[in-house]
């Protein structure tokens, strides 16, 4: 078997690709393994027979004058099960949204009412039409809570039957659990700073090898999408106007959404969780798969509220505090994992199918490559005159760029051509009757995300600018990862910020000056080589200050987009970006086309990047701009920086920029946190 994810192909097109929601029957893998619906392995809280006694609501208040005398709907474990948060003025308010999420009329925002609420719920004997509607199948959590504390007498409360609930727990068999991060995908906007997620295993530790994790279950949050036009989905996002729900699924469909059809590598973090707290976590997950949340781009994002999951199954984790205040990042999960010592037993690295690709390719010389290429195309192309086992690696390579080029075809049966071509492939392969050597892939310790320095970065600094004099320049970044920052643990090959600013104070001038800022700036660089020619590209939307004679030293709205080419890796540590570029600049004072407020321009761009190892970078940036109807009628800038990196989350950076109406240079300090 080369990759166990493809081997599933058959099973994958059967399944349904839907989430489950709770109170849904989970989709059941039809392999060895899985458990039976009658299965006894259920972690649940125990379910009485059909016509089992009726409770004694006599206990009733015992129990709600024991949870006031001990503080529950205070207590930290109770607060994070409820979501919870403390409000600026006083007082509490839950971030779930969804009515159905409370007993208590004012539950969202009074926990010790939800508290006691749940309790009444727990007594009410009357059958409801829909399992959901009896708080104990509802709030298994709660009950494991509130069974913890209040330790509550079975015969008094006896556990009703809840077949649907327990129907889930038996077969996801929740033994253990892991946090899964997948690398950025910049092509998708919602996971353009990566995506974290849960996956409950089935044993108490990922099996690494064995490949038996790939039918646990998977659990994200994620936005329930609208839209397809972007700046709608941008708008929304950004405004808290989408639904964001915790979602399920068998876990190979995550490999195949994110290691197939996007090559996104997977780093896989199995947590050092008690059985109790494994039961917790599943029970709440269940519970939460009934509700919504407003999901907010941001911060209550997936990675925001799947760390919310964990801490409130496990309420001696502290992770909430250890991300940003205003921008959560999926990269910051695995980071706050870390400040809880001893939490992550062990890491695990599950390579791409790209990834894959390029480790199959990497030792084979020019002529097998061609050979790579013109089989990927025609599996009756000639061999060259090698070895069997060189035969064998070229065609297993073969296979390999089929699949990345075509999977998502191959796998919904809409490409004939391509399923014939992989098919004819595999039986050429055959053919040989000898097996593939085993892929080995050493896990790249450096591009690690838990590794990553902090995405929020502060700068301070000075400089001359020949206009101007001396200046004080500070700079401000919310979140993420720029080419120059410190490399470790970051993507290679990708610049994603949000909400870079540089302001400018000139003390002779009296002048404080937004230099330039952007809501968000991302360069995305895809090396071309033979098999991959897909083009980079850039954008920017936000604000600079234009210096040159349409329009001297005036702040004016930026909207930039470029496509190109980039040469990676030139002698092993330079990169080179050209594109071809349009520009937008909107201001009252700008000289724009025809005499208007807005500015065109179109252009090439030349971006360079000179990687010194781990310590150091120098980059530079050279644009040339045709403004159309506008004066003057061409623009140019050339910059250049130096970033030095100290530690990592400390740089030091030396600046210069020439522009047709001023030079300038600036040295910064810049701490990441």
């Amino acid at each position: 078997m080369r990759r166990p994810a493809l081997a599933l192909l058959p099973l994958l097109v059967a399944a349904p690709l839907v989430p489950l929601r709770a109170g849904a029957q989970p989709p059941s893998p039809a392999v060895e393994g899985a458990s039976a619906p009658g299965s006894s392995s259920a972690k649940a809280p125990a379910s009485a027979a059909a016509g089992a006694a009726a409770p004694d609501r006599s206990y009733l208040p015992e129990l709600i004058a024991r949870a006031r005398a001990l503080g529950l709907a205070k207590d930290p474990g109770w607060l994070r099960l409820g979501h919870w948060r403390g409000r600026y003025l006083g007082g509490w308010k839950s971030e779930v949204d969804s009515p159905a999420f409370y007993r208590a009329r004012n539950g969202q925002y009074d926990p010790a009412a939800e508290l006691e609420a749940t309790l009444a719920g727990f007594f009410d004997a009357t059958s409801p039409k829909d399992e959901l509607d009896d708080a104990q199948c509802r709030f298994p959590g709660r009950f494991l809570y509130l069974d913890a504390k209040l330790g509550l007498d079975p015969v008094r409360l006896p556990r009703r039957p809840c077949p649907r609930r327990d129907d889930f727990l038996r077969r996801v068999e929740p033994e253990g659990a892991t946090l899964v991060f997948s690398s950025f995908y910049l092509n998708n906007p919602s996971s353009a700073f990566g995506h974290t997620l849960l996956r409950l295993d089935k044993a108490p530790e990922a099996r690494s090898g064995k490949h038996e994790e790939l039918l646990d279950y998977g659990v994200d949050y994620a936005a329930t999408v609208d839209t397809q036009n972007a700046v709608l989905y941008a708008f929304k996002g950004l405004f808290g106007l989408f639904k964001g729900e915790f979602k399920y699924y068998a876990y190979y469909y995550k490999v195949r959404q994110y290691g197939e059809y996007e090559s996104r590598d997977l780093w896989e973090y199995d947590l050092d969780l008690s059985p109790e707290e494994v039961r917790l976590l599943t029970a709440h997950i269940w519970e939460l798969g009934g509700a919504f949340f407003q999901y907010w781009y941001l911060d209550e994002n997936c990675a925001y509220h799947v760390l919310g999951a964990l801490e409130a199954a496990v309420p001696r984790l502290h992770l909430l505090d250890h991300v940003g205040r205003y921008v959560v990042l999926p990269s910051d999960t695995v980071k706050a994992l870390f400040r809880n010592p001893g939490l992550v037993r062990k890491i695990h690295y599950r390579p791409s199918i790209r990834t894959q690709f390029q480790a199959r390719t990497k030792e084979l010389d020019g002529r097998a490559l061609e050979a790579v290429e013109a089989l990927a195309r025609d599996a009756g192309a000639p061999l060259p005159a090698v070895t069997s086992g060189e035969q064998a690696a070229i065609l297993d390579a073969a296979a390999d760029l089929v699949d990345l080029r075509h999977f998502r075809a191959l796998l919904e049966g809409t490409d004939p051509e391509a399923a014939r071509l992989r098919q004819a492939l595999l039986e050429r392969r055959a053919a040989l009757r000898r097996p593939s050597a085993p892929l080995v892939i050493p896990t790249p310790e450096r591009l690690r995300p838990d590794r990553g320095h902090g995405s929020f970065r502060l700068g301070a600094g000075g400089g001359g600018s020949r206009e101007e004099g001396g200046t004080v320049a500070f700079d401000l970044r919310l979140a993420l990862h720029d080419l120059g920052d410190p490399p470790e643990g970051e993507p290679p090959f990708a610049s994603i910020e949000f909400g870079p600013t540089r302001l400018v104070w000139a003390p002779r001038e009296r002048r404080l000056e937004l230099d330039d800022a952007s809501l968000v700036r991302v360069i995305s660089l895809n090396p071309v080589n033979r098999f991959d020619t897909r083009p980079s590209w850039k954008m920017r939307l936000g604000a600079t200050t234009v210096r040159d004679a349409g329009c001297d030293r005036c702040l004016a709205g930026a909207a930039e987009f470029g496509g190109g080419l980039t040469l990676g890796d030139l002698g092993g540590a330079l990169d080179l970006l050209a594109t071809a570029d349009t520009e937008l600049l909107v201001s009252p004072r700008l000289s724009g086309a025809g005499g208007s407020w807005a500015r065109p321009g179109v252009g090439p761009s030349v971006l360079a990047r000179l990687r010194l190892g781990d310590a150091a970078a120098l980059l530079g940036d050279a644009r040339w701009r045709y403004l159309p109807g506008a004066e003057p009628r061409t623009t140019w800038s050339f910059s250049a920086a130096l970033r030095v990196h100290l530690a990592r989350d400390l740089s030091l950076a030396v600046e210069g920029r020439h522009t047709p109406r001023d030079t300038d240079v600036t040295g910064l300090v810049l701490a990441y946190f």
